[in-house]
């Protein structure tokens, strides 16, 4: 006779869809599916008597193993930042134990790295869609980026003097765009484009005036 609060596993059948995974009954109903890692794991077997507690256990551990699939899944396509991962976990429902504990063991294996995201984050920008360093700022905080490991990457990737020669490019790229508008509009234009790309005043400033007196805008 069962004892209270126990469960006894009475059946554990191979699913058709899935071999991979087990179809686990308890008291001859069907309780939940496990992947055969987790089986192996909890050393589960028909006629084991389980504990409310201990079906937690079982079911803490698979959860975390396919948040752990999910993370690795999301990772094969490009860098993430915890921040990252930690969203898209829990959108895919998984409790948040299971989202601390992968990422937890994804910074052990190096597999996540919030400094070395933000490295490649700002190496990317600069060569498909370069921009000032106010929005590299703002786009690495939104990820969930420590203000020190930003300035950290900056610092190490975006000198201070490169800023107006990449605003410079950006507008020479662009000059066939505001050949016929008069100077004030130009201006306005090309001040307009590099704030939204991130540039400072100044350095906005800089560059416009500077470009607006040479023989290529004349």
């Amino acid at each position: 006779m069962d004892l209270p609060g126990e469960k006894v596993v009475t059946k554990i059948q191979r699913q058709k869809k899935n071999p991979k995974r087990k179809s686990v009954y308890l008291n001859d109903k069907f309780a939940f599916g496990l992947d055969e890692e987790t089986l192996f794991k909890h050393g589960l077997r028909v006629g084991d008597h389980l504990t409310d507690e201990e079906v937690d256990k079982i079911l803490q551990t698979e959860d975390k193993r396919k948040a752990k699939e999910a993370a690795l899944s999301l990772l094969s396509y490009r860098a993430r930042s915890e921040k990252e991962i930690s969203q898209k976990l829990k959108k895919k429902g998984h409790d948040q134990k299971s989202i601390k504990e992968v990422i937890a063991d994804l910074k052990r294996v190096n597999l996540l790295d919030d400094y070395e995201f933000a490295c490649l984050w700002i190496k990317d920008r600069l060569r498909n869609r370069p921009r000032g360093v106010a929005l590299l700022r703002q786009e690495l905080k939104s990820k969930g980026i420590e203000k020190e490991n930003i300035e950290k990457a900056l610092e190490e990737l975006y000198p201070e003097e490169s800023e107006p020669k990449i605003a410079s490019e950006l507008i020479r790229k662009r000059q066939k765009r505001y050949q016929g508008l008069d100077k004030k509009l130009t201006r306005k234009k090309m001040s307009n484009f590099l704030l939204r790309r991130g540039f400072s005043y100044e350095v906005v400033r800089e560059v416009v005036g500077g470009f607006l007196e040479t023989d290529e805008y004349r």
